[in-house]
């Protein structure tokens, strides 16, 4: 049996790799197309809306500003729908972070129930300290793990830019 030439097997080994690469765009471009949940901003007439459907929990966060003053709050309604057939309990996390991912400012942590089939409301607020420096920051809204009857899952964070000006 003869030997094919080394130059051969390289280029099959570039078609593989090349195939591969075809079949995983082609998987992504299924997945994407199939609805793959993740965050979205809405913009609407009262404003932006920041929405995020996993785990059989559809969040919205709505009521803030694209901009802020020192010593103002920032306040956003935060609405988690559980679709599921189970009782879920999450916590949230609301927080503005400067440069480097350091939290400037942040409200206590609240913890919701959700009935199954249902959705609970909350308002979470952060005061503005009066000394922050004008600029750039991200508004964070994040529900580290949320439970279903118990059992730990999911997790999520919601972010939107805000400028702080004088």
């Amino acid at each position: 049996m003869s030997q094919r030439p080394t130059e051969d097997t390289d280029r099959r080994r570039l078609d593989r790799r090349a195939a591969f690469g075809l079949w995983a765009s082609g998987l992504a471009s299924i997945a994407s197309a199939c609805g793959t949940p993740g965050v979205a901003e809405i913009d609407t007439p009262e404003g932006k809306v920041l929405q995020l459907e996993k785990d059989d929990f559809l969040i919205l966060v709505s009521d803030f500003a694209p901009t802020y003053r020192p010593g103002e709050r920032i306040t956003v309604h935060v609405i988690v729908n559980n679709q599921s057939r189970r009782y879920a309990t999450a916590r949230i996390r609301t927080k503005l972070v400067g440069k480097g991912q350091q939290v400037v400012a942040e409200a206590e942590v609240a913890t919701i129930n959700i009935k199954p089939s249902d959705a609970t409301a909350t308002d979470r607020s952060i005061l503005i300290p009066t000394d922050l420096p004008l600029g750039d920051y991200t508004l964070q809204v994040e529900l580290p793990s949320w439970s279903f009857e118990g059992r730990q899952t999911g997790g999520a964070s919601l972010t939107t830019g805000v400028k702080i000006v004088g």
